[in-house]
């Protein structure tokens, strides 16, 4: 297996090195080493990268808390896991203050080592994806400018503004056109990804209408109001609420929903907006007239990276991560999201949120 995760374990007990490989070798995604002293691993850490190095602390030549020292100067994206006894339940507590990411008391069982091994291995994945979504986020926030005036500029032309295009050049605008709004999509959604992440349970408290900040302002943006495709925002407000949110989220969830609308939608129908009270919950929904949803399609419909191939949706592309962030928008409001459809003719997606 590729991109196997590098395991270096250095303990002075023979039987300590034998049992965790034997433990650890279960999983087929991780490489095992083993070093019998910490002159000798720091030999082997220096020689090989390794992700994760766990340490006895008692060790004779070189501690496992000089082990640790050394690696977290000379390669601080090691992790480090330390062994330890009884007696040095304290020194261990020392060296989670030094850098060192958990320690497993001995004697342990194959489950506690299994699990804090896990742990680190999650904790390694989620940071590495948060680095890549900061540099994402950077890199398309430089690409928004240049890719919206070059969407701006082929609409002006396909619209007609500078002389009727033949059916050849119409051909090359559209071209041009859903590839600017697939470059749009995922520029949006790594900003949105950024955005999400920084945001905090604070924000939270703030109350906002639900109509006039969130859908109005998204509903009246003029490539929703005047979408090429020429389909009519048709609203139906029957609540105006007042609830503790944040608003710049939601119009996050607003905004995918619509855009989703005009870019499976059929053209020249209506996309049919509605809010309204049900029981204890507000429920914004945006339905849409198209190729709608199989059933065997739908329970992928909010997965990370998941796009739906189906006829009719040929040539229409997606970063697969629009609805997942809408998902974690709701669920981060307590809400719930979900969509109905009638395969081939229609599509809803909807969203509720707690009155309280």
């Amino acid at each position: 297996m590729e991109n196997k995760i590098k395991i270096l374990i250095i303990d002075d007990e023979d039987i300590i090195l034998k049992s965790c490989e034997k433990i650890l070798k279960k999983r087929e995604d991780l490489e095992i080493d083993t070093a019998q002293n910490g002159l000798e691993g720091l030999d082997k850490a220096k020689s090989k990268k390794y992700d994760i190095v766990i340490t006895d602390l008692k060790m004779p030549q070189l501690s496992g808390m000089d082990v640790l020292k050394t690696l977290r100067k000379e390669q601080p994206d090691v992790t480090v896991i330390i062994f330890t006894g009884f007696a040095t339940v304290d020194t261990a507590r020392e060296a989670l203050k030094l850098g060192a990411f958990d320690y497993i008391p001995k004697p342990f069982t194959p489950d506690e080592l299994r699990n804090v091994v896990d742990n680190a291995i999650n904790a390694r994945q989620n940071k590495a994806e948060a680095a890549m979504l900061d540099l994402m986020a950077i890199v398309s926030h430089e690409l928004k400018s240049p890719v919206s005036v070059v969407h701006t500029t082929a609409e002006t032309l396909y619209k007609g503004y500078f002389g009727n295009l033949s059916p050849e050049q119409q051909k090359i605008i559209e071209t041009i056109l859903r590839n600017c709004q697939y470059l749009e999509d995922i520029i949006r959604n790594y900003l949105d990804l950024s955005k999400m992440e920084l945001d905090s349970l604070e924000s939270f408290q703030q109350e906002i209408d639900l109509y006039e900040d969130v859908i109005k302002p998204i509903v009246e943006m003029p490539e929703h109001a005047n979408n090429i495709k020429n389909m009519k925002l048709d609203l139906n407000i029957e609540v105006k609420p007042k609830i503790k949110a944040d608003a710049n989220l939601l119009k996050i969830v607003v905004t995918n929903f619509i855009n989703n609308a005009i870019k499976y939608g059929k053209a020249d129908t209506a996309i049919k907006i509605e809010l309204k009270q049900e029981n204890n919950e507000y429920v914004f929904s945006v339905f849409n007239e198209g190729v709608g949803i199989p059933p065997e399609g739908m329970g992928k419909l909010f997965q990370k990276f998941s796009r739906l191939k189906q006829k009719g949706t040929e040539g229409i592309k997606g970063s697969g991560l629009g609805l997942y962030i809408c998902k974690s928008i709701i669920e981060k409001h307590k809400g719930k999201i979900w969509a109905e459809s009638e395969y081939g003719s229609w599509v809803k997606f909807l969203f509720s949120l707690p009155i309280n």
